[in-house]
């Protein structure tokens, strides 16, 4: 009989969103039926449809409302995040502490401008399209909206750090440059992991159908008395019992029945509970306690879920427990958390003031000093407090703050509207890791350390480092930073006032070699240059500056020969390079062609490399024309004359013609037309038969066709074949002699004359072609040119070879001369080198044209101060660029501090760093950071400088009395930062879990319960000692670093964690059974582990999937765990047949070693199995559904070599090899029970049928024995 509806539903005016609707198909469903449900969600479509079409909604620009309080709200968070910017500044709290409280600065103010928006909609224009869009659940969502007309907020880069610069503006706004910038890295990730997530999701559904697909309610009760208590169970709260069944009867207070054993839970039987006073604890029917063999039974599964009734026999429940777990997978993320990617926001619940007023609590509670990531001092609670506020009209308001809490604020202290007092920790599972940040001084200036513990510690490599052991200021004491040259000498002491032209240094200069000083020779007049040597051209002229370019005329007894000079006046030499190059057109070609040395067979002389031994004082040229071609239209008028004799000055192509006429070839492959001079002879049938058809030379006067032609001058013969027809061709060849002219020698003089000849002047000849290189031009080449080279025998360091024009008593004409000289660079010139702004000059001892001895001193580089300031410090140590650094007081870097009456500075005195806010008297604040530097009659003398906050463990680089320069490492904080749950989350993380993959930085777990302490040695290493229930001490090793997760001489739990990290499957699984199994057989101690790391797997996937709002029911995950952990391995086979390491499964195991025992035998030992879902698939009991999925040929394999038989048990197997599923309407265990039935009756009547003869025969033997 179906409920009354008005029993059930109250009319309600009311607007029914996404939510609403779910909850009234629910309840149709529940209390109707499908049938009447189908029919209610129809007509709540059709009436859906009727209206939103009627509505038009749209969405217009117009409906993008911008709040009004934005503006001043942006203004509001701008002036409390320079008020953060202030903090650092005077040293109150760290780079780390103003980059976590920017960015929950502006998380705050996105989350209020939110809530603005949402308050705006609500009460001002609730019919807007875009609210009614959102917020009906039809399209969009808040965060969508506060992006529209909120502001964006804060973005990531791609490392995953967020960036402290947040998008003030929004998408109606419209984005500045800059902001697009920094928004498209997360526009382009989310597009990204919105295809890999489905490809992700839908491996994860197969695998898990995979793994549960034989999962079949098989019978309707498997009698295990069984079962998880409410407590254990991962969604803690009553919605989650219901549609399961008890497994324990529930007595009143005093006694009485309430349900019996195996009732359904149901909504009505929740709210009749919840009114008992008092009721013996509830334990329910579950799959993981369900004792069927490869199935489960109807009362530990409960109801089916899209119908609210129990199970019917015959469902696959292991398909729908992997759809309802792998189908939310789209709707996960794939997004990793990085350092800076965490809100605190996201960590804590703040407890914010509701009025102003007096805080008072108790000030005997246990608690511990405490300072929070935003640099704020707190109280860590140890125990509940109780807050009580009271304001001026005597309101009190009263609240606990619970344990492990965050108290901010004092007792008796007053407290604003909203401020924040509290902090309380979220349960989510927190993950502290080390991060590090460098501290980069923003000034030049002086270090020095204030308050700080200096250790000097050693890494394993043995490389010593310095650290910080308390919280302390590193002050940066401004002024100029300068460099001077390592080898100068500075005059002054720090302390001392500079003037405009106080000298600061002076370096000595001083040449290495013996000559005559030049002032003039070097860059832009202002360096020195010492002639050393020098070498001049005697019978040499140049004259300058003939056709634009400089001509060298070298006179000899019989000739002149004309230079072009190549190197232009005061130029640097190097070994090797070319003075000039001699005017000749001796060996110029006018056409491209092929050079050989000799006259040898061309492959005979191709073979050899060197062209010295080919050489023998004559080029031969054989004359050529190519010219190249990009396509073929370009010589489509010459394929008529391819292959034929062409003139000169024929068009060869478009305004190309030819200069020698010859034999006219197109290439189409090369892209080329060659011309080839010379005479074209056919050969008869009979000549060609006998005639040697190889490429060759032929010398004048030998024939050419035996006994036919002969050659008046040297030719090249080329064979080949045209139309059938064997051809010669006779090229000629150029000859060119090159004559060994001894004539053409250099006559040089050497200065000083004495000295050893280490630079001279050599005429070379250079060849530029290979044998046989056939070269391409058109205007031809020089096959031999003459140069004069520039040798330099031995390089001297320090000395530097100058090509000079010498002024000769010819008009017009000069010398050609060469010297070395040593350059003595001054600073100026390497003013780059010594990075030094200040001002330098030289001054000289020596003058032009003076001769030097080596070691002389020549001058030296001075630097003055520039303007009237004072040095501060000079560093005594060399830096790794060889500088000697010094730091100046700039009047920049001093500010004065007028104060009325200074004979009553009682606070401060010379030498004393202030900061920002410092009293230095009764009425004046300091309005700078920095050192007193001098106290006058109405005004202090404060020389600026910027402290930095550094914690404690912080790593040091700079040293107290250093000088640095702006953008020098000072030190790197050491900190901890605060995760959620785990770097991977989303899916990610579940394929994690269910795969049972190892993870990395495991948790130390706790081998039993028991109290535990933290010890340390002498050598000062940590360890954990635990004191078990039973009295024994266990002691385990800590890593440096590493946190724990408890206080000294709290209780722990076996296998809880005792530090900070990740929790193992395997490891948890491995801790719980080594406790285990010396105290419970080792089938309780499995079966106790497995329960353990169930309901810890159950709980870890469900608390990822509730983290991204979705809601999956606990019996679904709990048949996909049951099939991770049902496996066990044999570790000692006893006196079975099976084999060490072999994996089973566990209830076969049990009753395994059940029957050993009996008979007397010794059973395998074993140690429970936990298998990821993909190992869980390949080792599942049917071959053929394991051969489907993966690793086909192994699994196959394996099967035939071991005789496994399939039983065809699952969904799978039965598809694949074409029979009817066993489930649903294939489910046959009617007939197996009437089967069985008949099967035990025909067994009876045969029984009583044949019982009296045999009884008569029994007799009859026992008579005959007698006898």
């Amino acid at each position: 009989m179906q409920p009354d509806f008005k029993k059930i539903h109250s009319f309600e005016n009311n607007l029914i969103n996404k939510r609403s609707l779910k909850d009234l198909m629910y309840q149709a469903f529940l209390n109707y039926g499908i049938v009447k449900s189908s029919i209610i969600a129809d007509r709540v479509k059709n009436l859906t449809f009727h209206f939103a079409t009627q509505s038009g909604v749209s969405l217009s620009v117009e409906d993008l409302r911008v709040p009004a309080k934005k503006r001043e709200l942006i203004g509001l968070t701008r002036n409390e995040v320079e008020t953060t910017q202030k903090r650092y500044e005077i040293g109150s709290i760290t780079s780390v502490e103003k980059f976590q409280k920017t960015i929950d600065i502006w998380n705050n103010a996105n989350n209020f401008l939110k809530d603005d928006v949402l308050t705006y909609f609500r009460e001002s224009d609730p019919l807007n399209p875009l609210y009614i869009m959102a917020f009906s659940g039809a399209r969009g969502n808040i965060s969508q909206v506060r992006q529209l007309v909120g502001m964006r907020g804060l973005m990531s880069n791609p490392q995953g750090q967020i960036i402290d610069l947040p998008i003030k503006s929004n998408f109606r706004e419209g984005l500045t440059v800059t902001e697009y910038i920094i928004s498209s890295y997360g526009a382009r990730k989310g597009l990204v992991d919105t295809a890999l997530r489905t490809a992700d999701s839908g491996y994860l559904t197969r695998r898990l159908v995979d793994v549960a697909q034989d999962i079949i309610v098989r019978e309707s009760d498997c009698g295990t008395t069984e079962g998880l208590w409410a407590t254990e169970l991962a969604s803690n709260n009553f919605l989650n019992l219901r549609g399961r069944l008890l497994a324990e009867p529930i007595f009143t207070q005093e006694g009485n029945l309430f349900a019996p054993a195996n009732t359904e839970i149901t909504e009505t039987f929740l709210q009749t509970l919840k009114t008992l006073k008092d009721h013996s604890p509830i334990k329910v029917r579950s799959s993981l306690t369900c004792t069927s063999t490869r199935s489960v039974c109807q009362n530990c599964y409960g109801w089916h879920l899209s119908h609210s009734k129990l199970v019917d026999l015959g469902e696959a429940v292991g398909i729908v427990a992997a759809q309802s777990i792998g189908e939310p997978g789209t709707q996960l993320t794939m997004r990793t958390f990085h350092t800076g990617g965490v809100f605190s926001g996201d960590l804590t619940r703040q407890v914010r003031s509701p009025m102003e007023g007096k805080i008072e609590y108790w000030e005997g509670h246990k608690a511990s000093l405490f300072r929070t990531m935003h640099g704020k001092m707190g109280f860590r609670l140890k125990e509940e407090v109780n807050l009580i506020i009271k304001n001026s009209f005597g309101t009190t308001i009263s609240f606990e703050i619970p344990a492990e809490s965050l108290l901010l604020v004092n007792t008796d202290q007053y407290v604003y509207e909203n401020e924040i007092i509290a902090e309380i920790q979220k349960d989510t599972n927190l993950i502290l890791e080390e991060e590090q940040k460098e501290i980069y001084s923003e000034t030049s200036g002086e270090v020095f350390f204030n308050a700080l513990d200096v250790k000097v510690q050693a890494d394993k490599q043995g490389n010593t480092y310095k650290t910080n052991n308390k919280a302390g200021l590193i002050w940066i004491l401004q002024g100029s930073f300068y460099e001077l040259p390592a080898f100068s000498e500075t005059l002054l002491k720090p302390g001392l006032n500079l003037s405009k032209n106080t000298l600061l240094s002076r370096t000595p200069l001083y040449n290495k070699y013996p000559g005559w000083v030049q002032i003039d020779k070097s860059d832009n007049g202002t360096g020195i240059c010492v002639q050393n040597f020098s070498v001049t051209l005697t019978n040499a002229f140049i004259n300058e500056k003939v056709e634009n370019s400089s001509r060298l005329q070298i006179k000899t007894d019989n000739h002149d020969f004309q230079f072009q000079l190549t190197t232009e006046p005061n130029s640097v030499l190097k070994q090797g390079d070319t003075i000039a190059v001699l005017d000749d057109n001796t060996y110029r070609t006018t056409t491209g062609g092929i050079v050989t040395y000799s006259l040898e067979n061309p492959q005979a002389s191709k073979k050899r490399k060197s062209v010295k031994n080919l050489f023998k004082g004559y080029f031969y040229w054989i004359p050529e024309e190519t010219f190249k071609f990009s396509t073929l239209d370009e010589v489509r008028l010459s394929f008529s004359k391819n292959e034929s004799i062409v003139g000169v000055g024929e068009e060869i192509m478009p305004n190309t013609f030819s200069k020698v006429g010859g034999f006219f070839q197109i290439k189409e492959a090369e892209q080329e037309v060659t011309i080839k001079p010379g005479e074209l002879f056919e050969l008869t049938s009979a000549e060609s038969q006998i005639f040697d058809k190889s490429d060759r030379f032929v010398k004048p006067g030998n024939f050419i066709v035996p006994g036919k032609i002969i050659t008046q001058q040297l030719v090249y013969l080329e064979f080949f074949e045209l139309n059938e027809k064997q051809y010669i061709l006779a090229r000629p060849v150029q000859v060119f002699e090159v004559p060994k002219e001894e004539d053409l020698s250099l006559s040089q003089s050497f200065f000083p004359y004495n000295s050893h000849e280490h630079i001279k002047l050599k005429v070379i000849k250079r060849v530029f072609y290979k044998n046989w290189e056939k070269i391409i031009s058109n205007n031809g080449i020089n096959l031999l040119q003459t140069f004069i080279v520039f040798d330099f025998k031995q390089e001297q360091q320090g000395l530097e070879p100058r090509l000079e024009f010498t002024p000769s008593k010819v008009p017009g004409k000069s010398f050609l001369k060469i010297a070395l000289y040593e350059v003595i660079k001054t600073f100026e010139n390497n003013r780059k080198s010594s990075r030094s702004s200040l001002p330098t000059t030289t001054r000289n001892f020596v003058s032009n044209k003076q001769y030097v001895a080596s070691n002389t001193l020549i001058g030296q580089i001075e630097t003055t101060a520039g303007l009237v300031n004072k040095l501060a410090a000079i560093n005594p140590h060399l830096n790794s660029g060889n500088m000697k650094e010094v730091l100046i007081l700039n009047p920049s870097d001093l500010k004065k501090v007028f104060c009325p009456n200074v004979e009553l500075l009682k606070k401060v005195s010379v030498g004393d760093l202030v900061r920002i806010g410092t009293l230095l008297n009764d009425n004046v604040k300091s309005p700078y950071s920095g050192q007193i530097l001098e106290i006058f009659e109405d005004h202090i003398l404060i020389r600026l400088s910027q402290p930095y906050l550094i914690s404690a463990g912080t790593i040091l680089h700079a040293t107290s009395n250093n000088l640095v320069k702006a953008g020098d490492i000072l030190a790197t904080l050491v900190y901890e930062t605060i995760k959620t749950t785990d770097i991977v989350q989303g899916l990610p993380k579940v394929e994690e879990l269910l795969e049972a993959r190892k993870v990395l930085h495991n948790a130390l777990l706790a081998p039993c319960p028991g109290y535990a302490y933290v010890r340390f040695n002498k050598h000062g290493e940590s360890t954990v000692q635990l004191i078990g229930l039973d009295n024994e001490v266990q002691t385990l090793a800590l890593k440096p670093g590493i946190k724990t997760k408890f206080n000294s001489g709290d209780f722990v739990e076996v296998s809880s964690a005792l530090t900070d990290g990740l929790i193992s499957p395997h490891t948890k699984l491995e801790t719980l059974f080594s406790y285990f199994k010396n105290r419970y057989t080792s089938f309780e101690a499995c079966k106790l582990s497995f329960k353990l790391l169930q309901l810890f797997l159950i709980g870890e996937i469900q608390r990822t999937y509730r983290s991204q709002g979705v809601d999956i029911a606990d019996k679904h995950v709990e048949l996909i765990v049951k099939q991770m952990t049902s496996k066990v391995c044999i570790e000692d086979s006893g006196t079975t047949t099976f084999l060490p390491g072999e994996v089973l499964n566990f209830q076969k195991m049990a009753d395994i070693a059940l029957v050993a025992e009996n008979k007397g035998e010794i059973p395998p030992s074993y140690v429970p199995l936990l298998l990821g879902i993909t190992k869980a698939s390949l080792n599942s009991d049917s071959f053929i559904s394991a051969a489907s999925f993966q690793e086909t040929t192994r699994v196959l394999t394996e099967a035939a070599i071991e005789g496994r038989k399939d039983w065809l048990t699952g969904l799978k197997e039965n598809v694949i090899i074409g029979r009817l599923i066993p489930a649903g309407t294939g489910f046959n265990y009617l007939e197996n029970q009437e089967r069985l039935a008949r099967e035990k009756g025909e067994i009876d009547a045969t029984f009583h049928r044949e019982a009296k003869p045999l009884s008569e025969n029994i007799l009859d033997l026992r008579l005959v024995k007698k006898e």
